[in-house]
C-alpha cells in the first residue's frame, strides 16, 4: 500500500498537536493517504508548488491504521 509524505526545503511535514510541524527525519514524516491530501496540507502551510515534493512510500496497512 502506498502513502505519501511531504518533503520541503525546511524538512518533512508531520502532524503535531492537531497541527503540522517539521522534522529532519524522513521516518518521522506524516503519512497521507492520497497525493491530493498531501498537496492540500503542504499548501495549507504556505508552501507553493515547486517548493515541496510529495513522495510515495510503501506502507504496511497496520501502520497506517495506528497513525
Amino acid at each position: 500500500m502506498h502513502a505519501y509524505i511531504v518533503k520541503t526545503g525546511d524538512g518533512y511535514l508531520y502532524p503535531f498537536a492537531d497541527d503540522v510541524s517539521l522534522t529532519d527525519r524522513e521516518d518521522q514524516a506524516g503519512h497521507f493517504l492520497s497525493m491530493d491530501e498531501a498537496h492540500r496540507i503542504a499548501q495549507g502551510r504556505g508552501y507553493r508548488e515547486g517548493t515541496y515534493e510529495v513522495l510515495a512510500v510503501e506502507m504496511d496497512e497496520r501502520r497506517l491504521i495506528r497513525q
